[in-house]
């Protein structure tokens, strides 16, 4: 009994380690495909150390950007400098001077030194010789500079009749009572001289053969000697009309009222600066119109400014000379008018016999002004 004992103990003994083993193997089964999972982790973390590492040099890059802008700064054009001057303390010069306070130059890109000087004949001289960039001066010196050899050329207009009126001493009840007096009209060749004609002519009077007409003198001076009795009328413009009323003298034509076709203190440039610079000009007239309109639209600002430049803080005084200037004939669109430039013409050709067979179409280029009429530009000023 005990030899066959044995032998079914080991049997025993060896059913017993393999069910162990079989525990092992089947317990061992559920963790083998987690095994993988370690292995998948890094995988996935992979991906988004990727992303993290553009991250860190983020910082770096937007230190970069900063030349980038500075880069920009550089390549900025500045202003363009040009010299402008005009030649007389009118209200007509209001939409030049409104730009200027305005910074409506600087708006387009400009860096202006505006001047006055006086005389347009010294102003048509300095723009032949390439002193000053761009001028308003009388339009019979660019006229007669034109003929002469220069390139000036006209590229807007200034006022596109005379604003001028004849007064006369208080006895002169009317025109026809100047006959055989002598009535001050300014220098030959000048508005007021070719304005007091119109206005002896007008009223039946022949400037040459029935009164003495006396060429000299500026505004004040004509003023001096219709005031002490020297002549018995004068022609003279705003703000000297007020002057004259409140000294007792009488109004015998409103020369504006008559509407003299005749192109006054126009823009001006020489013909090879246009064709170099032609952006520079039409920004130069973007500024002017705007000059315009804001001179209509905003009267207390451009009463001030033309106080400022006319140096005068006398209310009465800045009234008439912007009424008498900027509602009446200040146009929105400032083309140079060509029933002006003939009278203009006309008026030069009995001074200078080139002029008389001149053609207009050399004096003047409407092209820009017309491009910023067409272009909608000057409607979006007054909000059209």
């Amino acid at each position: 009994m005990k030899q066959s004992s044995c032998p079914r103990s080991k049997l025993v003994t060896l059913i017993v380690l393999s069910l162990l083993v079989a525990a092992l193997v089947g317990c061992s089964q559920p963790a083998a495909p987690s095994a993988p999972a370690p292995t998948a982790a890094p995988k996935a973390a992979a991906p988004e150390a990727q992303k993290a590492a553009p991250a860190k040099q983020a910082q770096p890059e937007a230190k970069e950007a900063k030349p980038a802008k500075e880069a920009v700064k550089e390549v900025r054009k500045p202003p363009v400098k040009m010299t402008v001057a005009y030649s007389a303390l009118t209200g007509a010069m209001a939409p030049l001077w409104v730009a200027k306070e305005k910074g409506l130059f600087e708006k387009y890109g400009l860096d202006i030194d505006l001047r006055f000087i006086q005389g347009t004949g010294t102003i048509v001289q300095a723009l032949v010789a390439g002193e000053i960039t761009m001028a308003r001066a009388g339009g019979d010196a660019i006229v007669n500079a034109r003929v002469g050899g220069s390139d000036l050329i006209m590229v807007a207009g200034g006022t596109d009749v005379i604003v001028l009126s004849l007064y006369s001493r208080p006895e002169i009840q009317q025109v026809s009572d100047l006959r055989g007096k002598t009535v001050v009209i300014g220098n030959l060749g000048g508005t007021p001289n070719v304005a007091g004609r119109y206005a002896l002519q007008k009223h039946g009077l022949d400037p040459e053969k029935d009164v003495s007409l006396l060429q000299t003198g500026g505004p004040p001076e004509r003023l001096a000697a219709l005031q002490s009795g020297q002549v018995q009328a004068a022609v003279i413009g705003p703000p000297a009309t007020l002057q004259a009323r409140k000294s007792g003298l009488r109004e015998l034509v409103d020369i504006t009222a008559l509407a003299i076709p005749y192109i006054q203190m126009p823009v001006s440039v020489r013909q090879q600066y246009l064709a170099n610079n032609r952006e520079t000009v039409l920004n130069f007239l973007k500024a002017y119109v705007e000059g315009i309109a804001l001179t209509k639209k905003e009267k207390a600002f451009a009463m001030k400014v033309i106080g400022e430049y006319t140096k005068t803080e006398d209310k009465d005084i800045l009234d008439e000379t912007y009424e008498a200037f900027v509602p009446k004939v200040l146009p929105r669109v400032p083309y140079v008018p060509l029933e002006g430039l003939k009278a203009v013409l006309s008026e030069a050709a009995a001074a200078n016999p080139k002029v008389q067979d001149a053609n207009p179409a050399i004096f003047y280029d409407n092209g820009l002004m017309k491009e910023l009429d067409e272009s909608g530009f000057i409607k979006k000023l007054y909000g059209e």
